[in-house]
């Protein structure tokens, strides 16, 4: 299934592009405000676990990784996908779409998974 993010274009809090983690924050929650996914704050940010960030600390929102919604493009894995089908239909490669959605071993997805497509 196809589905296209609803999130706005990114923009940063202030005019140095970085995010100051409050009481309560999410890298998740972070992300949706700013139009992003979680994977990406982590990478900008070199964070190796998505679940660990700290009260005061700042994170990277980067204005080059701006993308309007029109541009963020979801799929829902179905019973008999695998990474390549999905790869050959939206004309990209499996090594790209692994890399996109931190997937360490390319042969292992799950139905009902959401992948990031661009």
């Amino acid at each position: 299934m196809l589905t296209t993010s609803s999130a706005a274009t990114l923009t940063s809090s202030s005019a140095t592009g970085y995010y100051t983690v409050q009481a309560g924050d999410t890298l998740g929650g972070i992300a949706a405000k700013y139009g992003t996914t979680y994977l990406s704050l982590a990478a900008i940010n070199g964070i190796k676990s998505p679940y660990w960030i700290y009260l005061g600390e700042k994170i990277q929102l980067s204005a080059s990784n701006t993308i309007s919604s029109s541009q963020i493009v979801y799929y829902t894995v179905k019973s008999g996908d695998n990474l390549s089908s999905i790869a050959l239909e939206y004309g990209t490669t499996y090594q790209k779409l692994a890399s996109l959605n931190s997937i360490k071993s390319p042969y292992v997805i799950y139905v009902g998974q959401t992948l990031r497509i661009k």
